[in-house]
C-alpha cells in the first residue's frame, strides 16, 4: 500500500476527531484548532506508543485492548510496560496483523482508535480513497480490472473479495475495519521492491520463501527454517515445513539480531541477511529418515502411537526407558531422551528436535555407546498431575507473590500452568508453562519422584479431521491472550476444505459464531465412551449436522473457516478423553496424518445413507452459544 500519513484524517468527520480527542484527554484547544491540526495531534497521541510511554493516551490504548477481549494485568493504568506490550502482541496476533513493538496505524485502526481513509468503501464509491484502496490491492497482488481509477466497480469488488478470502476475513466486498487494518498491516510488512546494490544474492533455494508469514506451509517454509537453523537460530519442532508461532518467533529473533524490523515476515531484507556467508542454505543436521520424521516435535506431555514409536526406538538403541513403550511422554521418557541426546553430543533438551530425530535413524552398531540411563522420574510436577509435589510447586508460586487461580489444590491444570508462565516471564526465562531446572531454581524447589498414578490417556482416531493440503505442528500449551493456554492443535488449510468426523459418534453440541466469541462456529463429536472431540472456527456445517445426530468416521461434517478469533483459516481441534480435561492431540492426529490427501474421502455405503452437502447451514434450532471452557 502507498505510504500514508495521518493528516489524511482531516478528511473525516470533525465530530469523530473531537470524540477521540476528548477520550484521549487532549486539550479542547488542540481538538478544535483545525481538523488537520486535531488529526495530527490525535495520531501523535496514539501511533508510536511503546514501552516507556505513559499518560492518557496509553490508558486509552489499554482500555481499547481490554474492550477487545485482551486481558492486561493491572488494567488501564496509563503505563506502557511489558504486560501492555504482551497484550498488544496478543491483539495483533489474533487479528492477523504484523507484530510490532509500538502502535502502528494498522493496529490503531483495528482497535477503532483511528479510522482508515478506506474504511466503509463499497461498490459505487468514488474518489481518492478508492484509488488508495485499489493501489493497496495492487500492492497485495490483487489488481482490479480497470486498475487504479478511483471508481469502486465490479473489478474492485472482485479483487477485494479475493483479498478477503485469502486473508481469512469475512468476504463482504466492502472495506470493514479489519479489512482496512489488514491492508495497512500488509503494506507495512510487504517485501521491499529491490535489494540494495550491495546486498548478497538470495540463493535459489530461498526464493520460494519470499513473503512467507504465519499460516503458510510447504517447501519454501522448510527452506526458510533450514536457513535460520544454519544461522544458529533454534526452531522448536525443527524444519517441519509449517510456518507456525515457533517459526514466527525464531524469525523475529533473527531479524532483531540483525537490526531489521522484527515483523515475523520473510521479506527481502531478511532473506538477504540470511544469505550473508551462506552460499548454500542447507539443513544444519543430517537428513531425517522418513521413518523418524513423525517424531519431530515430541515433548513431555505428548501421548499416543508416535510416543510409543520413539520409546521403542530408544530401547532398540540400548537406552533404558522406564515403563517401556507405553505411549506416554512423561518424566521417565524425557530423561531417556536426554540420555540419548547427551550420548550423541546433542543438546540434552528432552525434546525430539530434528537433530535428535536424525540421530535416531543411525544404526546402533555404528553409533557411540549410550551412557547408562537412570530412568529417574525426579522432577517438579507436570500438567495433569495431582499430588504432593504439585502442592509444593503451587505453594512456592503463591510464596513468590504470583496469583494462582484456585489456590493450592494439588492439581496441575491450566491455572497452575498459567501461574508458572507468569513466574517465568517475571524472571526473564523462556515462557513455556513447564517447570524446568531454571524455573525450579527461581521458586526454590527441589526435585522429587513422580506419583505412580500419573495421568495416562490413550485415544485412537479412525480418520484425519481435515482434507489436504494442510499443515500442523505441536502447539500444545502455547501461550494465548488473557493468560490462556492452547488446549488443541491447529490444522491450517484453505477456507472451504472439508472437515471429517474422526470417529463414530454423536454430535452433542453445535456452536454458532457471534461477536466476542473465540471459537466461532464449532461442534462436539462424542464417542460412546464419553470421549469427545471439539472442532472450532468452522466456515459452514454439513447438511443435517445437529445435536443428537449420529455420524460415522470419515463423514463430512463441515468446512474449514476462520470464524471466532481465528487470524487465518484453520481447524482448532481438541481431544477430551472420557469427557474430561483436554490432552495433547498432536500425537493422536499425527498417527493418521493425511495432509497430503487432497481428494475428498469416499464414503462407503455403510458409512452414510445419502450424499452430504458440505456447504449447507446447520439446523438453527440445535445451535447453542459456545461456553468459555471450550474457547480456543
Amino acid at each position: 500500500m502507498t505510504t500514508r500519513h495521518f493528516p489524511t484524517i482531516a478528511k473525516r468527520s470533525s465530530i469523530r476527531i473531537i470524540a477521540v480527542g476528548l477520550s484521549l484527554g487532549l486539550p479542547l484547544t488542540f481538538i478544535t484548532a483545525s481538523p488537520l491540526q486535531a488529526a495530527e495531534t490525535i495520531a501523535t497521541a496514539i501511533q508510536g506508543l511503546g514501552q516507556g510511554s505513559s499518560g492518557e493516551a496509553v490508558a486509552q490504548l489499554q482500555q481499547a485492548l481490554i474492550s477487545s477481549g485482551v486481558r492486561i494485568a493491572g488494567g488501564a493504568d496509563g503505563v506502557f510496560g511489558p504486560k501492555t506490550l504482551d497484550a498488544l502482541h496478543s491483539f495483533q496476533s489474533s487479528h492477523g496483523l504484523a507484530l510490532t513493538d509500538t502502535v502502528d496505524e494498522a493496529t490503531a485502526v483495528a482497535l477503532g482508535l483511528v479510522t482508515a481513509s478506506t474504511s466503509g468503501l463499497h461498490r459505487g464509491s468514488r474518489g481518492d480513497a478508492v484509488a488508495e484502496l485499489q493501489q493497496a490491492l495492487v500492492d497485495a497482488g490483487y489488481t482490479p480490472n480497470g486498475g487504479v481509477d478511483g471508481v469502486f466497480g465490479a473489478g474492485t469488488e472482485s479483487a477485494l473479495r479475493a483479498f478477503q478470502t485469502a486473508a481469512g476475513l469475512a468476504v463482504t466486498g466492502e472495506v470493514d475495519t479489519l479489512t482496512a487494518a489488514r491492508l495497512l498491516s500488509r503494506s507495512s510488512s510487504a517485501p521491499v521492491a529491490a535489494a540494495a546494490p550491495s546486498a548478497p544474492a538470495i540463493p535459489e533455494a530461498l526464493t520460494a520463501a519470499a513473503g512467507l508469514r504465519y499460516g503458510d506451509w510447504g517447501d519454501g517454509v522448510t527452506a526458510l527454517q533450514n536457513a535460520l537453523i544454519s544461522k544458529g537460530v533454534s526452531i522448536r519442532g525443527g524444519a517441519d515445513g509449517l510456518f507456525g508461532r515457533a517459526t514466527e518467533s525464531s524469525l523475529r529473533e533473527f531479524q532483531t539480531s540483525r537490526g531489521l524490523e522484527a515483523t515475523g515476515v520473510a521479506d527481502e531484507a531478511t532473506l538477504s541477511a540470511l544469505a550473508v556467508d551462506s552460499a548454500v542454505m542447507a539443513p544444519s543436521v543430517a537428513a531425517v529418515p522418513a521413518a523418524y520424521a513423525q517424531l519431530v516435535g515430541l515433548r513431555p506431555g505428548a501421548l499416543g502411537d508416535s510416543v510409543a514409536a520413539l520409546q521403542r526406538r530408544l530401547l532398540d538403541l540400548g537406552v533404558r526407558v522406564r515403563g517401556g513403550a507405553d505411549g506416554v511422554f512423561g518424566p521417565a521418557t524425557a530423561q531417556s531422551v536426554k540420555d540419548f541426546q547427551s550420548a550423541r553430543g546433542l543438546e540434552a533438551s528432552g525434546i525430539v528436535d530434528e537433530a535428535t530425530a536424525a540421530a535416531l535413524g543411525v544404526d546402533a552398531a555404528s553409533a557411540p555407546t549410550p551412557a547408562a540411563a537412570t530412568g529417574s522420574t525426579t522432577g517438579y510436577g507436570v500438567y495433569g498431575e495431582r499430588g504432593e509435589r504439585v502442592s509444593r510447586l503451587q505453594q512456592a508460586i503463591v510464596d513468590a507473590g504470583v496469583t494462582l487461580r484456585g489456590g493450592v489444590d494439588g492439581v496441575f491444570g491450566s491455572a497452575t500452568a498459567a501461574a508458572v508462565m507468569t513466574v517465568q516471564r517475571q524472571a526473564g526465562l523462556q515462557v513455556t508453562g513447564v517447570v524446568n531446572e531454571a524455573t525450579a531454581a527461581v521458586l526454590g524447589l527441589t526435585g522429587s519422584v513422580a506419583p505412580a498414578d500419573s495421568p495416562v490417556a490413550s485415544v485412537a482416531i479412525a480418520a484425519f479431521p481435515v482434507q489436504g493440503a494442510c499443515g500442523f505442528t505441536d502447539t500444545w500449551h502455547d501461550a494465548r491472550s488473557g493468560g490462556r493456554l492452547h488446549l488443541g492443535v491447529d490444522v491450517i488449510a484453505a477456507r472451504g476444505k472439508l472437515l471429517y468426523a474422526v470417529a463414530d459418534g454423536t454430535i452433542t453440541k453445535v456452536y454458532r459464531d457471534a461477536p466476542g466469541t473465540l471459537a466461532g462456529n464449532g461442534l462436539r463429536l462424542t464417542m460412546a465412551d464419553g470421549t469427545y472431540f471439539f472442532y472450532a472456527h468452522l466456515d459452514t456445517f454439513a447438511e443435517g449436522i445437529a445435536e443428537g445426530v449420529a455420524v460415522t468416521a470419515g463423514q463430512v461434517i463441515g468446512t474449514v473457516g476462520s470464524t471466532g478469533n481465528a487470524g487465518t483459516a484453520h481447524l482448532h481441534f481438541e481431544v477430551h478423553p472420557g469427557g474430561g480435561a483436554a490432552v495433547n492431540p498432536y500425537p493422536i492426529i499425527k498417527a493418521v496424518d493425511a495432509c497430503h490427501l487432497t481428494e475428498p474421502l469416499v464414503m462407503s455405503e455403510t458409512a452414510a445413507d445419502a450424499p452430504v452437502d458440505p456447504m449447507a447451514p446447520a439446523d438453527e434450532s440445535t445451535v447453542v452459544e459456545a461456553d468459555a471452557a471450550l474457547q480456543e
